[in-house]
């Protein structure tokens, strides 16, 4: 379930509301005039679900790498990789 809340309670219950973004991990989403207008995410809920979204993206570039033929051997990647960085084997 959503939790949707007008924009003077996020005025007048500021602790209120930022006590549940915490408990529960979900966005409040903050009305005005009856119309969506903010959403409110706890700050350690944003960073996972920046995290995740990295990570997605991610995995979709290498995918379409693969899909396109951008891809080489394992091994010379690694061992640009540690050359680059000033790694041995």
């Amino acid at each position: 379930m959503q939790n949707i809340i007008p924009s003077s309670d996020l005025r007048n219950r500021y602790p209120e509301v930022s006590r549940m973004c915490k408990e529960t991990g979900k966005p409040v989403f903050i009305t005005v005039n009856g119309r969506g207008d903010t959403v409110l995410l706890d700050n350690e809920a944003y960073q996972k679900q920046q995290m995740d979204l990295e990570l997605l993206l991610g995995f979709l570039r290498g995918m379409d790498d693969i899909k396109h033929g951008r891809v080489g051997d394992y091994d010379e990647m690694m061992d640009k990789i540690r050359k680059q960085f000033g790694f041995t084997k």
